[in-house]
């Protein structure tokens, strides 16, 4: 608190409370210099917002000061410092875990990939994202309990022009804003409903929910690939998006030949750090510097 003195004057004043102090502190702790210039905005927000009005201009907050860490190039290591999990077994186990947005990041903003190669995940990033992968995994079973008549998951709102244009954000179910680039990538792979909104956001039309990737093209691209196509990675199909080569957004097709799987550490890098194509059929994946990243796999016979 004695790094938060309008939030505790605030707090000492019974203009705010508890929930609010705790949400102010977590914001703080983005970017300590970048809060202490914003405080008195947030705190006023907060004497006037209901606790959910509130976390919506939070998450606002947090996303323009994560977008600028991101032009001066430092968001991947600011992402991988704060992502972690954590164990402690005595007569119960207490577990402690900072998440990302998703709760399955994959070290976004960072390749991932060691000169060698290999991993260079910390085990409490390692133990975060399995956390991740079992959500998704149960999340993803058949016999999953229905919620107003369809099986509870990830969903996120975003207008048609975050897709397709330049910037924007969209936003996640209980967990708040997302970059677009993180909308782009999970809708490769997703499931799709349209609303037409009238002048006062009242829902005009619902369509059906359609799957971007129809089933039959789906097990083609499994029966082919078996395995995430990134260079170095042997995680198997289960743990595996769909990614379109050229987003569907930008007109891309949804065909055999635009998509490959990758698994959702590296379909997370494909959006951030790397740069992939298709050329004759083979794979070609590049770094941020224009390096190919060699595939091993899809050397050439000697």
């Amino acid at each position: 608190m004695d790094e938060l003195p309008r939030v505790r004057q605030a707090f000492e004043a019974s203009e705010v409370s508890l929930s609010v102090v705790k949400m102010l502190a977590e914001a703080h702790g983005v970017e300590p210099g970048a809060f202490s210039t914003a405080e008195r905005m947030l705190v006023e927000a907060a004497s006037r917002l209901s606790i959910a009005d509130l976390r919506r201009v939070v998450d606002h907050w947090r996303h323009v000061v994560e977008s600028e860490r991101a032009e001066r190039g430092d968001a991947g290591e600011v992402a991988r410092a704060r992502r972690r999990l954590h164990a402690s077994v005595t007569f119960l186990t207490a577990l402690r875990a900072v998440l990302d947005t998703e709760a399955r990041s994959a070290g976004a903003g960072d390749d991932g990939v060691g000169p060698s190669g290999t991993d260079d995940r910390t085990p409490a990033q390692r133990r975060t994202d399995a956390l991740g992968e079992i959500c998704r995994g149960w999340l993803d079973r058949s016999d999953r309990p229905a919620v107003a008549g369809e099986r509870p998951h990830v969903s996120v709102t975003v207008p048609l022009t975050v897709l397709m244009g330049p910037d924007g954000t969209g936003e996640l179910d209980h967990s708040g804003t997302i970059d677009r680039e993180t909308v782009r990538r999970l809708a490769c792979d997703a499931s799709v409903t349209r609303i037409v909104l009238g002048a006062r956001s009242q829902p005009l039309d619902v369509g059906r929910r359609t799957p971007v990737v129809p089933p039959a093209i789906r097990r083609a691209v499994l029966q082919r690939d078996r395995r995430c196509r990134f260079p170095g990675c042997d995680r198997p199909q289960s743990w595996c998006d769909a990614h379109h080569v050229r987003h569907w957004a930008d007109g891309g097709e949804t065909s055999i030949g635009n998509l490959l799987l990758l698994c959702r550490r590296h379909h997370t890098l494909v959006h951030t750090r790397f740069s992939l194509e298709m050329v004759a059929g083979r794979t070609v994946f590049r770094r941020s510097d224009g390096s190919v990243l060699e595939n091993r796999a899809d050397r050439a016979p000697p």
